[in-house]
């Protein structure tokens, strides 16, 4: 079975930030979320960034005055975060996320793990312990901030089929499959070359977390982390917590 990483070195990475639109735009409204929750910079300036992935809320973060740690599996998406970041204070760091949660660093103001990087996690005991791991390595007041899609509630039919970008030369489509536990992603991609104009397909899948928001509270309370902060838009799940 692929594992998250094999899907994105083989198939997601590539093509990861154009599903997002103009990047620049993803980074500001990124910031821009921030402020509206409050997460500024007071005290330690220091934050991680869990799953990283290109960039978007490790560079708004960054622009607001954090010195920030950004961890991500993926060689690829660093490498565009890197060509990005310019004079801004993000250090790079390749590696799982829980593993980087282990190694000593200074306590952090705050911890993020954005997009949907919760789910992708391989067991709901990693979730778990990814908890602790932040608990830890927060400063006292410090906060940690996650989006993740409620996966709880089935699709049914064609519903499965969800449209991710389209441009002259790609074409992107997700399908899903549910499972007691799991939903497995399928990412289809369509290609076309530019020498002969024909279409290709590339596809690739990987297994998602579903996690309901009131678990990952109780979970974030087991672990020392008050929940302050929820909110649910279009199933897409914004917690804050405060250690």
């Amino acid at each position: 079975m692929p594992t998250v990483a094999d899907h994105y070195d083989k198939l997601l990475a590539e093509h990861y930030s154009r599903m997002f639109g103009d990047y620049d735009a993803k980074v500001a409204e990124q910031r821009a979320l921030f402020e509206r929750l409050g997460l500024r910079p007071e005290g330690s300036p220091e934050a991680i960034d869990l799953g990283c992935g290109s960039g978007f809320q490790s560079l708004a973060l960054a622009q607001l005055g954090f010195r920030v740690t950004a961890v991500d599996t993926s060689d690829r998406l660093l490498a565009e975060l890197e060509a990005r970041r310019g004079p801004l204070a993000v250090e790079i760091v390749r590696g799982d996320l829980l593993d980087a949660l282990e190694r000593s660093g200074p306590p952090c103001a705050l911890a993020v793990c954005m997009g949907d990087t919760l789910p992708h996690l391989g067991s709901k005991s990693d979730v778990e312990r990814m908890f602790a791991g932040c608990a830890r390595r927060l400063a006292p007041g410090g906060h940690l901030a996650l989006t993740f899609r409620d996966l709880t509630r089935e699709l049914e039919g064609a519903d499965r089929f969800i449209p991710v970008h389209d441009s002259a030369d790609v074409i992107m489509t997700c399908f899903l499959e549910y499972e007691p536990e799991t939903v497995k992603v399928h990412d289809l991609v369509h290609r076309r070359g530019r020498e002969d104009g024909r279409w290709t397909l590339s596809a690739s899948f990987y297994r998602k977390l579903r996690l309901s928001p009131d678990w990952v509270c109780d979970r974030l309370d087991a672990a020392g982390l008050r929940v302050i902060h929820r909110e649910i838009a279009r199933g897409l799940v914004t917690l804050v917590a405060r250690s």
